[in-house]
């Protein structure tokens, strides 16, 4: 592989950065997943998290993967990787084009087979564009390809999973949604819960959203800290694939959103403070020291960014953070 993009003064710069981190890649890689991006990936597990532990389903057919969405970069990321020690092949990508703003950036994510969305499009070119997106994932997937999409725009900040039923009718356009409803994706998605012990941007999460608005240059800090970040154990858990048989209605997106949160509770996993921060949002209850412990650094960090005089709106928010299901 001689690709231009190689030989990019920001790529240099990048493995040289990497070097002195102590991974070292080859300048020209043969094939850039196979030499690059899974390399650096079990690099970032063995440097970021206790493991992962991946429970896929035994068949693979070419399909949908809708997954939960905490971690910009490292959700498909570490998805991929399981897929990859697991035999099966990687997937396509849907990525927001604000992940992707500088060239180079662009260029290294297309290389990994991913597909744009450029959520600040509105009217006909927003649908003009879920068309085109809608017939790129057909193709891929009538190709014998799988395609990786977060079930939401934009990283759960509040611990809820929820799909949203636009989403679904986009995926649903370009196989006849609008005249047969949801059916049309029966038995294509397959749901991915993905959870980590520690949210490395957590504090950042929980400033946002304090302050109501995502400070400019957000993205590209939160993917730099969700890889350099602690993330303790990482599971990864697939549903079977969610039968959506009847729903011909042209309104019947809303309920195929809630199979698909359905089938992500029943994967049964969870981060270490799953449970103890729902119990603690719905009936006070107390904390284990590790998340007491959590909370006062994440204190820490927004008082640091933030003028407060009350920390209990931080306190819930963290708490909101770490729960999980829908």
């Amino acid at each position: 592989m001689n690709d231009p993009f190689l030989h990019r003064p920001e790529v240099a710069r990048l493995l040289e950065w990497l070097k002195s981190r102590g991974l070292v890649l080859p300048e020209l890689p043969t094939d850039i997943q196979k030499d690059w991006s899974l390399p650096f990936m079990r690099w970032i597990v063995m440097q970021t998290t206790q493991g992962v532990d991946a429970f896929l389903q035994p068949e693979d057919p070419p399909g949908i993967l809708l997954s939960t969405h905490r971690d910009i970069v490292c959700d498909p990321a570490l998805y991929n990787l399981a897929r990859t020690e697991a035999g099966r092949p990687t997937t396509h990508i849907v990525l927001g084009s604000n992940l992707a703003e500088k060239p180079w950036v662009k260029e290294l994510m297309a290389l990994n087979k991913a597909l744009f969305i450029d959520r600040n499009l509105s009217g006909r070119a927003a649908l003009q564009q879920q068309l085109e997106l809608s017939q790129q994932i057909a193709e891929a997937v009538s190709n014998g390809g799988h395609v990786w999409i977060a079930q939401a725009p934009g990283r759960a900040k509040d611990g809820l999973d929820r799909t949203h039923p636009g989403l679904l009718r986009m995926l649903g356009l370009a196989i006849g949604g609008e005249k047969m409803g949801a059916s049309v994706l029966d038995g294509l998605i397959r749901p991915v819960a993905i959870r980590y012990d520690v949210n490395p941007c957590d504090a950042r999460i929980v400033a946002e959203r304090i302050r109501g608005e995502k400070p400019s240059g957000d993205d590209e800090i939160s993917m730099l800290e969700g890889m350099e970040g602690w993330k303790g154990k990482v599971r990864i858990a697939e549903a079977p694939p969610v039968s959506l048989l009847g729903l011909e209605s042209r309104t019947s997106w809303g309920e195929a959103a809630q199979k698909m949160d359905n089938a992500l509770d029943g994967c049964s996993i969870s981060g270490q403070w799953a449970h103890a921060a729902k119990a603690a949002l719905v009936e006070d209850a107390s904390l284990p020291d590790s998340l007491e412990k959590r909370i006062e650094e994440v204190q820490v960090k927004v008082s640091n960014w933030l003028e407060l005089e009350d920390m209990e709106p931080v306190r819930r928010a963290i708490l909101e953070v770490y729960r999980e299901g829908s």
